[in-house]
């Protein structure tokens, strides 16, 4: 169960590294790909950070398991909101979306079983 945590949050972690990655430099497809969804490219760099902070979250969250904890609710949350923004600009390009909302889920579940059984605590600091 350990080894599915570690595995599933450093997925979610280099997932997290990709789109900052993609968002801050404009990779090829990504603003047009978000002009469907009706977001500004102007918010580019902000949804990137959100990221960054993520992905900075879930690592720290391996030695703080209240940080990432928080982390990934916060993906969670994020990928609700991005699939409800394609949704309202009837852009049925949510794949990516929905790939991320169930990674995050999957890492949550995971931590709250982990800890669980390992004895590290979720919320613990």
């Amino acid at each position: 169960m350990f080894t599915a945590y570690v595995v599933v949050n450093i997925l979610l972690a280099a997932g997290m590294a990709w789109c900052g990655f993609a968002e801050f430099t404009l990779f090829d497809g990504i603003p047009a790909q978000m002009a469907k969804a009706g977001v500004p490219v102007s918010w580019m760099p902000w949804l990137a950070a959100a990221k960054v902070v993520a992905l900075v979250g879930l690592v720290v969250g391996f030695g703080v398991p209240v940080i990432g904890t928080a982390a990934a609710v916060g993906v969670a949350l994020y990928f609700v909101a991005a699939i409800g923004k394609h949704l309202m600009a009837h852009d049925s390009n949510v794949g990516g979306a929905v790939f991320f909302l169930v990674l995050a889920c999957a890492a949550l579940t995971l931590r709250v079983v982990a800890s669980s059984a390992f004895g590290f605590g979720v919320l613990s600091g």
